[in-house]
């Protein structure tokens, strides 16, 4: 890392060898576990808590089942029209995707698959989601606090990525590239409506205007706002974890939450998304 005055530095992104470690001018080394992912909080640490790996094993099953297959095609589509990184500025440099919040890198590793030559930078608090994120050859899987200054250098991301993920506006402004897209995620009004009732914490109305707010002193106006939306058929089990993947995963017990769920014979959830773009 870059000492505390100066731009931290964009890591290499060498997928031929297993990572070992990643270190920058200033001496700074910090060693990949085994697993592939880097800690770069070591020493410094942070005041939030990251997800339990209980909570990134529902998260993991929610996504296996496609419950949010919808956002994924979206997001691909938003990735072919709006920036092609797979025709990159430079030749011999391919597109670098950045997703904040990646937790397992779910989504980001479904971009990659869709633009070949891109290369990816996952960002989360939780370990056991980064083990996951590394898995993909073409991620980085970096344990990051988003509230402090990212570790990448100014204008080298293409693609922004943040799924309902804390935002540090300034920082991905510092490091969009002139020309790139920052893709927000946020939940609408009546997003998994159905579970708030059995211990899911609400959602706050007009989330999308608060985002609009926070993001428009920066960006400007968003360049698109798209809806993702549907009825979902779910089990006692998924609609638990659909809870449990959350905020509210840090203090309510699983089983009681699906016995719950059962009770209430919920069989669909709604899923209601808002995606909105803005342009570096």
């Amino acid at each position: 890392m870059a000492p505390r005055n100066a731009e931290p530095q964009q890591p290499a992104l060498k997928s031929a060898q297993p990572l070992k470690a990643l270190s920058c001018p200033s001496g700074h080394r910090f060693d990949a576990a085994r697993q592939g992912y880097v800690n770069l909080l070591s020493g410094r640490g942070t005041r939030f808590t990251p997800d339990s790996a209980q909570m990134i094993m529902a998260r993991e099953r929610v996504q296996d089942a496609g419950v949010f297959a919808a956002l994924s095609t979206e997001l691909v589509r938003i990735l072919a029209e709006q920036i092609p990184v797979h025709r990159p500025a430079h030749p011999g440099e391919p597109g670098l995707l950045l997703d904040c919040g990646a937790g397992t890198g779910h989504y980001l590793h479904q971009l990659l698959d869709a633009a070949p030559q891109a290369r990816g930078i996952a960002l989360d608090l939780s370990i056991s989601g980064l083990k996951r994120a590394a898995r993909h050859p073409r991620t980085l899987a970096l344990a990051w606090d988003l509230w402090q200054p990212l570790p990448l250098a100014s204008d080298s991301v293409d693609l922004l990525l943040d799924v309902f993920a804390p935002r540090n506006v300034s920082e991905y402004a510092r490091v969009l590239r002139p020309g790139g897209l920052a893709v927000v995620v946020t939940p609408g009004d009546v997003h998994l409506t159905e579970l708030r009732e059995a211990g899911m914490l609400g959602i706050h109305d007009q989330k999308l205007r608060q985002l609009k707010d926070q993001m428009t002193p920066t960006f400007g106006a968003a360049e698109l706002n798209a809806q993702v939306s549907g009825r979902v058929p779910v089990d006692a089990g998924l609609a638990a974890d659909l809870v449990f993947m959350g905020p509210a995963g840090h203090h309510r017990d699983h089983d009681a939450l699906r016995e719950s769920l059962q009770a209430r014979d919920v069989a669909a959830v709604t899923v209601d998304l808002d995606v909105s773009l803005w342009r570096g």
